[in-house]
């Protein structure tokens, strides 16, 4: 069992898969991981670009036959896979090499939160590899953890990580109702609802492609 699934679901994907692989395997932590990839019957060719990747062991490639929706492809990995912390990773943003170790090791510390997650840099260009980011850069606004501030704005935003076990009580994302923000409403529900608790990480640890 790894300790880490990433979930990635590939829709028209194509045009960024190729850096997003290679930005991913190069997680410090990536030998812990299992990066899940599920075509959700996509007309493009991410399996060609995939397919070099799959001599890392810890990269899983499927294909459905019909397109569930992106929280309907996270539920399913999220149910195939078997690991003690969650991350979604999309294939237009980037991650810091130490992203999910800082988040994992987070976690790992303060047994009291469920979900971390961190600060954002905001690129209006497909972003570049983390270590040529320099220089004055616009964030994406996030907080501190509270229910009120979780009320404003969704804080976890694009790549949290989060236990496993939160779906024990919490359930799944919603595949019905809201078409781009199931994240947010699982979110809320977790800690409204269940009183499952989050933690910022204050640092910048990821690249958000607006």
């Amino acid at each position: 069992m790894k300790k880490v699934s990433i979930i990635t679901s590939l829709y028209k994907a194509e045009k960024y898969l190729k850096g997003f692989l290679e930005n991913i395997v190069k997680q410090t932590i990536f030998n812990d991981c299992e990066l899940f990839l599920l075509d959700a019957n996509s007309p493009e060719n991410e399996y060609d670009v995939v397919k070099p990747f799959l001599s890392y062991d810890n990269i899983r490639y499927e294909r459905l036959e019909d397109d569930p929706g992106i929280y309907g492809c996270w539920n399913y990995m999220i149910e195939n896979s078997d690991s003690t912390y969650i991350t979604n990773a999309n294939v237009d943003d980037k991650l810091f090499y130490n992203c999910l170790e800082r988040h994992v090791d987070t976690l790992d510390e303060f047994l009291a939160f469920d979900v971390a997650y961190c600060v954002n840099i905001v690129s209006n260009t497909l972003p570049s590899e983390p270590e040529l980011i320099s220089g004055q850069q616009r964030i994406f606004p996030t907080g501190e953890f509270s229910k009120s501030n979780m009320l404003m704005a969704n804080l976890p935003h694009n790549h949290p990580v989060w236990r496993r076990s939160i779906h024990k009580d919490c359930g799944l994302f919603e595949t019905e109702e809201y078409v781009s923000s199931s994240d947010y409403e699982f979110w809320l529900r977790a800690c409204i609802e269940f009183d499952k608790e989050f933690i910022l990480i204050p640092e910048i640890l990821g690249i958000y492609y607006d």
